[in-house]
């Protein structure tokens, strides 16, 4: 028996991966195998190979930010992939998520108590669909990896006029609906689950993924917890929890995001350098969830003990005038090399400064407050998983001080950090480039016309209640 779909000859890899050999790796009976234990996670193998569809766990964030994002995705890729996108992208996405496949979509609980034969074969058209969307994605990451290894390329409009993958307009929207069928058929398989909540954070679907990452920790907690807590699965888990904690603050239940923080900082305390960097980010978020708990003297107990942070220069600012500073560009390729191992580090505080920030001055002054956030970052490469929240949050602390300029600044490049932009249909944005500037029409950036994505939330909330208020 067939997949319903077929993977397309243009997202094939350079490997190949047998339905058996997926099998072995999507089944519950194998996911915690020790071969799959020892290796690095997917985006930061020593050999920077390209990442395989079978795999069980993909750090989809290490692989978005792996290239520079102006070659990652170009300036007429995106305004080419916006204007090719449905005219009702709220449609496409309804699409996209209604459930599609053979067999009807079940619950865990029922799924385990199926007959054999029949969960097997679930699991065998699962399988399909789970590779079906890692390939969509994979391929089209993988297209702008290539271009980068050959080097950097000086004249830009090269790359501006490369061959485009066709579909990069839809990937994120065929394999979200991809997931929700592997999800339906085999809803054991952890690491699915895990991929489609990753995605519809990206698109802003926040209760369908708060709904998928509880779905992957039950899929998750019917394993040896022994064995969780090693190699992919531990880092499956570790995600998913981290996840979980940011949506929790994201709807104002900051007792929650601690209960979250406390199952996953254990598993952090072991030494390792990826371990390091997530250690660095659930440090901030119990630092934001500290204020936000009103507990502020516990939160400045946590900005004491919060590390600094050794973060890459992407340009330089000696002598920049101040709206080429806020530029989101290729670096100056004379001073900094095209290397991004090569970039010098800087010290940065950064992440003290946002908690302080967050906690107030003692004037209770906006200005005051702005002041204690300090100098705008921009010359620095922020960590993955904090960089767009931290630009929407001082965004927001500009808007409310009623600095238009440079709230408008920091939303803009809080929507450049946010991952995957250019492949899901991109609403609330004008001008020709990759996420176009915000004005005054369009002071938020919304994913399928829907979703909440990044920018002014006060203006998007007053958007809600006037078109509410004016439906009969």
């Amino acid at each position: 028996m067939k997949s319903p779909y077929r993977r397309s000859g243009q997202y094939r890899y350079v490997r190949q991966t047998s339905i058996l050999g997926l099998l072995g790796v999507l089944g519950l009976g194998l996911v915690l195998g020790g071969a799959g234990c020892s290796r690095p996670p997917a985006g930061q193998t020593q050999s920077n190979e390209p990442a395989l569809a079978a795999d069980l766990y993909v750090d989809w964030d290490d692989l978005d930010w792996h290239l520079d994002r102006y070659l990652q995705i170009s300036l007429r890729d995106f305004a080419g992939a916006q204007n090719l996108v449905s005219g009702r992208p709220a449609d496409d996405y309804r699409a996209a998520t209604t459930y599609q496949a053979r067999w009807d979509s079940v619950g865990l609980h029922f799924f385990l108590r199926l007959h054999e034969e029949e969960r097997q074969e679930r699991r065998r058209l699962a399988a399909g669909h789970h590779a079906d969307a890692r390939g969509l994605l994979l391929g089209v990451i993988n297209h702008y990896r290539s271009m980068l290894a050959g080097g950097y390329l000086p004249n830009l409009n090269v790359t501006d006029f490369a061959a485009r993958p066709q579909g990069v307009e839809t990937a994120v929207t065929n394999a979200i609906g991809r997931w929700i069928s592997a999800t339906g058929l085999d809803p054991s398989n952890a690491a699915a689950w895990r991929d489609l909540a990753f995605f519809c954070g990206v698109v802003g679907d926040r209760p369908r993924q708060q709904r998928s990452l509880g779905a992957a920790l039950a899929a998750l907690d019917r394993i040896d917890p022994r064995q969780v807590a090693e190699g992919n699965a531990g880092r499956l888990r570790r995600d998913i929890l981290l996840d979980l904690a940011w949506l929790a603050l994201d709807q104002r239940q900051p007792g929650l995001t601690l209960a979250y923080l406390a199952h996953v900082e254990p598993w952090l305390a072991t030494p390792s350098p990826e371990r390091d960097d997530r250690r660095f980010e659930a440090q901030v978020l119990r630092g934001l969830a500290l204020v936000d708990r009103g507990r502020t003297r516990d939160a400045a107990d946590q900005i004491r003990r919060l590390p600094s942070a050794e973060l890459r220069l992407r340009a330089v600012r000696a002598g920049v005038r101040e709206d080429l500073r806020w530029q989101v560009a290729p670096p100056h390729g004379g001073q900094l090399g095209y290397q991004r191992a090569n970039w010098p580090r800087q010290t940065s505080y950064f992440a003290r400064d946002w908690i302080r920030a967050r906690i107030g001055a003692p004037s209770g002054e906006i200005e005051d407050t702005l002041w204690l956030l300090g100098p705008p970052p921009t010359a620095l490469e922020l960590p993955p998983r904090l960089a767009w929240r931290y630009w929407q949050d001082r965004g927001q602390l500009h808007a409310q001080a009623g600095d238009r300029y440079h709230a408008t600044r920091c939303f803009e490049r809080a929507a450049y950090f946010r991952p995957y932009l250019a492949f899901f249909p991109l609403r609330g944005s004008t001008g020709p480039s990759r996420l176009g500037p915000a004005d005054v029409l369009h002071p938020f950036f919304t994913g399928y016309d829907r979703f909440f994505l990044c920018g002014d939330l006060d203006a998007y909330q007053q958007r809600l209640q006037t078109a509410v208020a004016a439906r009969p």
